[in-house]
């Protein structure tokens, strides 16, 4: 149990330094607008997000699908329990996602894109992880 529940962890942490790492590099690169001052001013945050280019908001989704995808491998690969340690990096990661449209508007097509996105890669990273190990099922 201790193992599942720290090989949660790693693919918890893993998938959000993805992203960390993921999100700055393509923000940086982008040519658009610094983000506004007052990160609490919604439709300020909502015009600068919908400032940024579409490639740019595309890199951002590879990033988040990355981010699954690698985290709930990992937590697969490392509990040896199957792929349900990979699924739980999955849910908990579309949920912080969940959180993160909540808090900083984006477009729908992103939003949706981000939930199909995630959810298969999570399914490609928990079976990818299950199979390593030698777990196949769902335990």
């Amino acid at each position: 149990m201790l193992r599942t529940v720290l090989s949660v962890i790693a693919g918890i942490v893993a998938a959000f330094a993805i992203v960390i790492i993921t999100d700055s590099l393509f923000h940086a690169l982008a040519p658009s607008a610094p983000p506004p001052a007052d990160t609490s001013d919604r439709e300020a945050v909502r015009a600068y997000v919908a400032g940024q280019p579409v490639g740019v908001l595309m890199a951002v989704l590879a990033g988040w699908t990355l981010a699954a995808f690698a985290g709930s491998a990992l937590a697969a690969r490392l509990a040896r329990r199957g792929e349900m340690p990979g699924w739980i990096v999955t849910g908990l990661f579309l949920l912080a996602t969940a959180a993160n449209f909540l808090m900083v508007p984006h477009p729908m097509w992103m939003v949706a894109l981000a939930v199909v996105l995630i959810v298969a890669a999570g399914w490609a990273g928990s079976r990818m992880g299950a199979r390593v190990s030698g777990h196949r099922s769902t335990e």
